[in-house]
């Protein structure tokens, strides 16, 4: 539920930090856009200087949390030098 900040698999929780659940709202606010990587920095850390590795280690653990359970279906898409997208067609 996104007014609870909360991630529910069958009905479970799903644990997750404060940043990697803002990455996953930003990916639903914007389903079906390709987000660049410096917007998407700009809206997770905004005014501090991070390095594209923490980005895309919130990438990674989300894409981890999405797929446990055996899924293996992709929700976000690289885009190559640009950034990411989630995947059309699957719920987030």
């Amino acid at each position: 539920s996104v007014g609870d900040r909360l991630l529910r698999r069958e009905g479970e929780a799903v644990s997750l930090t404060p940043k990697v659940m803002d990455t996953l709202l930003i990916l639903v606010e914007n389903h079906g856009h390709v987000l660049t990587k410096l917007a998407l920095m700009e809206r997770l850390w905004p005014k501090s200087f991070v390095e594209e590795s923490s980005l895309t280690q919130n990438i990674s653990l989300l894409r981890k949390k999405l797929a446990e359970n055996g899924a293996t279906e992709e929700y976000i898409e690289t885009i190559p030098k640009r950034g990411y997208r989630p995947v059309q067609g699957r719920c987030l």
